[in-house]
């Protein structure tokens, strides 16, 4: 199996992984086992091979649950994963989530603050 930090060679191993996963029986465990192949197919810490300046480290791994209305996500500088249930979520106003806040872990559906919308540049 292909060992290199390349795209490629990350891509074959992730696929290969995610090919032999046994059937979960509940969504957390679906998650779990996600996130390791996406682990193992992460781009490591550590200083960037000169040989190959335009491969940069993971640092973030995310999952979205269509199905439970959920989207899950961890930072590589954390060990937490923390995940937001979209059903609790007022789409029709701008919140933000400070993802550098102290004890960010699990549901953070309410944590969440207003927000000034974004504004897109215009040509």
């Amino acid at each position: 199996m292909p060992g290199t930090t390349q795209a490629a060679d990350r891509f074959v191993r992730a696929a290969y992984y995610v090919d032999r996963l046994p059937p979960a029986d509940t969504p957390a465990r679906a998650y779990a086992a996600l996130l390791s192949v996406m682990r193992n197919a992460a781009q490591p810490f550590g200083t960037p091979d000169p040989a190959r300046p335009n491969i940069s480290s993971t640092i973030w791994r995310t999952l979205a649950d269509l199905t439970n209305g959920v989207y899950a996500f961890e930072s590589s500088f954390s060990p937490d994963i923390v995940w937001t249930r979209l059903d609790a979520l007022d789409f029709d106003r701008a919140a933000r989530l400070d993802l550098s806040a102290e004890g960010l872990l699990g549901d953070v559906s309410g944590r969440y603050e207003p927000a000034e919308p974004f504004e897109f540049a215009s040509a």
